[in-house]
């Protein structure tokens, strides 16, 4: 076994749209798949990922891109360089873990050359800069692109840390695998080519990066579309905008459901989030904290309507809807939607009311943090030599 298990999400076929989309909750989940696919590719396995660690999971995965290249396959690994500074989870402002983050950042760098020694083409993306300082701008993508045929789209990271967490991928084939091979291709070239506006009915990917925040933009449309009702799972749903369009489709009557980790990991998101929870203190709003998994959940995706659909790698979270680069698939396919229902479904009893806490102090950090890389952002993306490494 790979890391954390769960079942392939339920839901009963209906009608078809000229893509097909299956949903995969749960890192086994989704490495079985995989690796029947890769078993039957013939002629290319591109792989892309923000965090690909040396440790079990990552030798796993390995041994899956190895036997591929030895098959005579063009097998391509795009990672970004968050995984030289922050590896199962830890800073290395944690001074007390140095050691084992260094351990590990060495068997990851192992990894790589044994994967180069076999064929695998490996491209790092987005360096952190001199003490860290380009840290947020990295390349947050989630994809696996097989025979430009099959391809494998969300949020799960290759790390034992994250396969623990509760999270999905989802298989896709049809005519949209087209745009994400497209996507796939001009990361591994050099700076993101943007693919077009997602259209209002159908299926699109979009991308974003630093200089455009065009996921961010269309799921702002979708929330100000809802009428009914409106469903989000998301690890670090936070942002002005985003809590206003939540809000205001409450205030039109919206029945909101959102599923937040009942403990996210990171420390900082904990404190900024405080004034959020307040937010979503609402009669159309029920706010919901996910238990299992350690109350980690990483799962991102938002249904409106019971209509239209999104998931990819986008946490919902301004501060990196402004600095990264993220993948994102748009659908109103009913086979698709009724999968993410499903996994709401089996998700709920594994929640708890998520409570207003008694004091919201902090949030003016986040104000200030944003303000700062909206601004720095702002000048570095007219640097070209800066957006080549990181747009």
């Amino acid at each position: 076994m790979l890391g954390g298990a769960s079942a392939a999400a339920p839901g009963g076929p209906g009608p078809r749209s000229a893509d097909s989309f299956r949903v995969l909750v749960g890192a086994e989940a989704f490495l079985n798949a995989l690796a029947a696919d890769v078993a039957l590719a013939t002629a290319s396995v591109h792989v892309q990922f923000s965090t690909f660690e040396g440790d079990d999971s990552g030798e796993a995965f390995g041994r899956l891109l190895i036997e591929a290249a030895d098959r005579g396959l063009d097998v391509r690994l795009t990672v970004d360089h968050y995984s030289d500074v922050v590896l199962s989870d830890f800073h290395p402002l944690l001074v007390h873990r140095l050691r084992a983050i260094r351990r590990e950042r060495d068997r990851t760098h192992a990894l790589f050359d044994r994967l180069r020694a076999h064929g695998v083409g490996v491209r790092r993306t987005a360096p952190p800069g001199a003490l860290g300082r380009f840290l947020l701008y990295r390349d947050h993508k989630k994809l696996v692109i097989l025979d430009d045929r099959v391809a494998y789209v969300g949020g799960i990271n290759v790390s034992d840390h994250n396969f623990l967490w509760h999270d999905l991928m989802v298989r896709v084939e049809g005519p949209v695998v087209a745009a994400l091979a497209a996507d796939y291709r001009s990361s591994w070239s050099g700076p993101t080519v943007a693919l077009p506006v997602a259209a209002p009915s159908g299926t699109s990917v979009v991308n974003h990066d630093a200089r455009r925040e065009s996921i961010l933009a269309e799921l702002l449309r979708m929330i100000d579309g809802a009428r009914e009702t409106l469903v989000i799972e998301s690890p670090y749903l936070l942002g002005d905008r985003l809590e206003r369009a939540i809000v205001g489709a409450a205030d039109r009557g919206v029945r909101v459901t959102l599923i937040v980790p009942f403990r996210a990991n990171r420390g900082i998101v904990r404190l900024w989030r405080r004034q959020t929870l307040g937010r979503f203190q609402h009669p159309n709003i029920a706010l919901r904290g996910y238990r299992d998994t350690g109350g980690m959940l990483h799962a991102k995706f938002a249904i409106v309507d019971g209509r239209r659909a999104t998931f990819g790698s986008f946490n919902m979270f301004e501060l990196e809807s402004r600095t990264q680069k993220e993948l994102n698939v748009f659908t109103d396919d009913p086979a698709l939607i009724r999968q993410l229902e499903a996994v709401v479904a089996h998700d709920l009893p594994s929640t708890v009311p998520m409570v207003a806490p008694a004091w919201t102090f902090g949030r003016f950090t986040y104000t200030a943090c944003y303000r700062f890389f909206d601004a720095w952002t702002s000048r570095l993306v007219r640097d070209p030599e800066w957006v080549a490494s990181y747009c």
